[in-house]
């Protein structure tokens, strides 16, 4: 019997700290309570959202894509479009397409403009891809120290593309010397 009221007595002791912890903490419990159930839930349905909607602009990008390879204006809108929303990737792909597209249809001051209006990308690859870009449609119209400007770096992923470009500017204007020492230098 006194081991039964021992348990009893114990049961109650412990569910009377239990109540009294729970008293004084109920806040604190509840916040945890929340950031563990709400808070990965939350953080799931932001990553489905965001996962989404990079979806619809690929779809549409696709669309667009198709539209533009078959002469269709609403293709150009959407380019558009997802030039000013879409993530980074998504955007550098329409600037892309918008690009060619222009460039294509002998609209080479369109082209030049996007190239222009395209600005604020961490990718050094494009920001060299617009640049040699620019150099060609500026090709007739181009100096020099232009050329040289981007001929500069060392380091480059197109170092190939802008030498050959440096060495075809010589051609054009008839500086024969200075294309034979570029093309020395390259091998």
């Amino acid at each position: 019997m006194s081991n039964e009221l021992e348990t009893q007595i114990d049961d109650d002791l412990f569910r009377d700290k239990v109540l009294n912890f729970f008293k004084k903490n109920k806040i604190k419990v509840f916040l945890l309570m929340f950031l563990l159930i709400v808070l990965p839930i939350s953080l799931q349905v932001f990553l489905f959202y965001k996962d989404k909607k990079q979806e619809q602009f690929i779809s549409r990008y696709i669309e667009a894509e198709i539209l533009v390879n078959n002469n269709d204006k609403k293709g150009i809108q959407i380019l558009n479009t997802i030039k000013e929303k879409g993530n980074d990737t998504i955007k550098l792909l329409a600037i892309s397409k918008l690009t060619e597209y222009y460039i294509n249809n002998n609209q080479k001051d369109k082209a030049l403009q996007i190239l222009n209006d395209a600005k604020g990308f961490d990718n050094k690859m494009f920001e060299e891809l617009s640049e040699i870009k620019k150099v060609i449609l500026n090709f007739d119209d181009i100096k020099e120290s232009e050329i040289l400007n981007i001929s500069k770096d060392n380091k480059s992923n197109f170092k190939l593309i802008k030498t050959k470009l440096l060495y075809d500017y010589y051609l054009k204007s008839n500086q024969l010397e200075k294309a034979k020492q570029v093309q020395k230098n390259y091998k």
